[in-house]
């Protein structure tokens, strides 16, 4: 978790597991923003080809973090 609280940031490569028991498929996608949530763990939404899916933080696997583009 950064000093902001969460745990990935917009832009962030992330694989997750979508479906349920024998049907689940993992997916590769991009963190396009965040819900905080006080009750449970945050939701980020990702957009995966071209779908959008709502995921709670523990089902999500970071595969690259964003770096900041450099100025011009």
């Amino acid at each position: 978790m950064n000093d902001t609280g969460w745990y990935y940031e917009i832009g962030d490569l992330v694989e997750f597991i979508h479906g349920h028991l024998g049907a689940s498929v993992t997916r590769t996608g991009i963190v396009v923003e965040r819900s905080y949530r006080m009750t449970k763990d945050n939701v980020y939404k990702i957009q995966s080809q071209d779908k959008y899916y709502w995921i709670a933080r523990p089902r999500i696997t970071l595969l690259s973090k964003v770096t900041k583009a450099a100025s011009k």
